[in-house]
C-alpha cells in the first residue's frame, strides 16, 4: 500500500542516509548528503550523493498512530493544533480530585467537570442538628447546567433552604465542615463555603470532627461524594489555573 499523501516523505542518500523531511528542507544544498564523507589522512573528501524517497521507511511510520487513532506519526504536530481529545486531555490534567470526606455509605456519585468553567451557585438544605443536601449550578461551554440534588431535603421537618450566588468574578477557594454519626452512620454535620470574597455558612451544626478541602492556589469547580438520606461524604474538584 502506498505512503498516505499527507505522510510527510523521508530522504535517503544512494548511500543509506535517511533524514527527515524537516532537517532535508533546511539544508542549503538539497541534493547533496550531509553525511557523506570519506576520511584520508587528515582531510574530509566529500562523496556527491542526491537523496530520493525511502517508501519502505515511508510504509513503516504511516503504519503508526498516535492515541488518535486516525492519525499516523507523521502528522501529529499539526493534528494536535485542533486536537478536541488533547484539548480534553489538557483540561483534564489541571483539575485535581480531592477527597471525599466522610463516611463510606450512601450512593456513589461523580460531577463531571470537563469544560466547566465556574460554579455559579450552591444551593443547601439544611437544620439547626444536620446539613441535609446540596446542589450545584455551573457554567459549562457557555451554558449553565444544574446538578441532581445530593442529599435529601428536609422540608417537612423543618428544613431550610439557602442560596449562595457567586458573582461574576467570584470563585470558591475552599469548603469545610464537620463529620459525625446520623442513625450511626458517618454524615456531615455541617458545611461552611469559603470564596475569593466572602464566608457563606456555617449551615448544619458545627459539632464532630472538623475538616477542610482547600483549593491550594486554585479555584472549586466541582464535587464529588456518597448520600442517601443526607450527604454523607464530600470531596472537591480543583481546577489549578496556570
Amino acid at each position: 500500500m502506498p505512503p498516505s499523501a499527507h505522510t510527510s516523505s523521508v530522504p535517503e542518500c544512494a548511500a543509506g542516509h535517511q533524514v527527515c523531511s524537516t532537517c532535508h528542507g533546511n539544508l542549503a544544498d538539497k541534493n547533496k548528503c550531509t553525511s557523506c564523507f570519506i576520511t584520508a589522512g587528515f582531510s574530509r573528501c566529500f562523496i556527491r550523493t542526491s537523496y530520493s524517497r525511502c517508501h519502505d521507511v515511508e510504509r513503516m511510520l504511516s503504519s503508526v498512530h498516535i492515541a488518535c487513532r486516525s492519525t499516523v506519526y507523521q502528522e501529529k504536530v499539526e493534528h494536535e493544533k485542533t486536537c478536541p481529545v488533547r484539548a480534553g486531555m489538557q483540561a483534564m490534567v489541571s483539575v485535581v480530585k480531592t477527597g471525599p470526606c466522610g463516611g463510606g455509605d450512601g450512593k456513589e456519585w461523580d460531577m463531571d467537570v470537563r469544560g466547566v468553567n465556574c460554579i455559579t451557585k450552591v444551593v443547601v438544605w439544611h437544620r439547626s442538628c444536620v446539613f441535609d443536601a446540596m446542589s450545584v449550578l455551573y457554567e459549562r461551554d457557555g451554558r449553565v447546567e444544574q446538578t441532581e440534588e445530593w442529599g435529601k431535603p428536609a422540608a417537612s421537618a423543618g428544613g431550610e433552604r439557602s442560596e449562595i450566588c457567586l458573582e461574576l468574578d467570584e470563585y470558591l477557594i475552599s469548603v469545610k465542615g464537620h463529620l459525625g454519626t446520623i442513625y450511626d452512620r458517618l454524615s456531615v454535620r455541617s458545611l461552611t463555603f469559603i470564596s475569593n470574597r466572602r464566608t457563606y455558612g456555617p449551615y448544619g451544626k458545627e459539632e464532630g470532627a472538623p475538616f477542610e478541602l482547600p483549593a491550594a492556589g486554585g479555584r472549586i469547580v466541582g464535587f464529588h461524594g456518597r448520600s442517601d438520606s443526607y450527604l454523607n461524604a464530600l470531596g472537591t474538584y480543583v481546577k489549578m489555573d496556570a
